[in-house]
């Protein structure tokens, strides 16, 4: 076996490890957990001694004058829409996340696809000149 030989088969196994690393880092970045929607409140666990926690909110809106049904202050409008916008900037960067692992784990496939398809022809150009 020559030193090319051995140079392209740890390249293989180098360029295969590391697909697969990052195939696997775009699947977890895939599927990191439940994303909750805007808007939505999480629940919150009740503490071990039984007695449900105390809702903050309650307090919060002591000297606030309540607005008629269907109107919603600025300060509460642009408070929601710096909400949404947030979560939806982070979808869109776990998104592209997991697009980069993707793309980074194609172009490794690819490459250890080239260094078989390029071991093949060296292999079939041996066999041709021996029958020469």
């Amino acid at each position: 076996m020559s030193m090319a030989d051995r140079l392209g088969r740890f390249a293989l196994l180098v360029l295969s490890g590391l697909s697969t690393l990052a195939l696997i880092g775009a699947l977890a970045t895939l599927s990191r957990g439940p994303v909750t929607p805007p808007g939505s409140v999480a629940s919150r666990p009740v503490p071990p001694d039984g007695i449900p926690p105390v809702d903050p909110r309650q307090d919060s809106f002591a000297g606030v004058e309540p607005t008629p049904m269907g109107k919603v202050s600025p300060d509460v409008a642009q408070a929601i829409a710096q909400r949404e916008s947030a979560a939806a900037d982070s979808r869109i960067a776990d998104s592209l996340e997991t697009l980069a692992y993707a793309v980074l784990a194609l172009a490794g496939f690819a490459a250890a696809g080239l260094l078989v398809l390029l071991r093949i022809t060296t292999l079939m150009a041996r066999i041709a000149e021996r029958e020469r």
